[in-house]
């Protein structure tokens, strides 16, 4: 998808949380607020269907971060451990939501690859 760049005001309180995510997320604090501004899962696995086939198999080898993945197995360690505080709550459900949004999304690129023709034997030739 084409991205574009933009310069974006927040509210104090808002900038703060999103620092505090950020810090603990290991992640840049864009990456942190384009987390939080995606559209809903409904309109990104919609957006699929305007892709190329090509673009389609690209989104099937998309894979989440070692460092996210890392995190959020501290985060379920730690959570059998003690409770975990707000913040690392709605940091580990971020984290499973932007796993089962991954696993969505390619599993309708592969559905997409399918319906446009791609044999079973290209679609695991690619990886996915």
């Amino acid at each position: 998808m084409p991205e574009h760049s933009i310069t974006l005001t927040l509210p104090d309180a808002v900038y703060r949380q999103a620092q505090r995510v950020a810090k603990t997320t290991q992640q840049a604090i864009e990456e942190v607020v384009l987390t939080w501004i995606r559209p809903a899962p409904e309109e990104e696995l919609v957006g699929l269907e305007a892709l190329s086939s090509d673009e389609l198999r690209a989104v099937t080898q998309t894979t989440i971060s070692p460092v996210r993945i890392r995190r959020l197995q501290d985060l379920l360690t730690a959570q059998r451990q003690r409770n975990l505080t707000e913040d690392e709550q709605q940091e580990a459900a971020q984290l499973v939501e932007q796993e089962d949004l991954l696993t969505l999304r390619k599993s309708k690129a592969l559905l997409l690859l399918k319906q446009r023709g791609a044999s079973t034997k290209d679609l695991h030739a690619s990886g996915a």
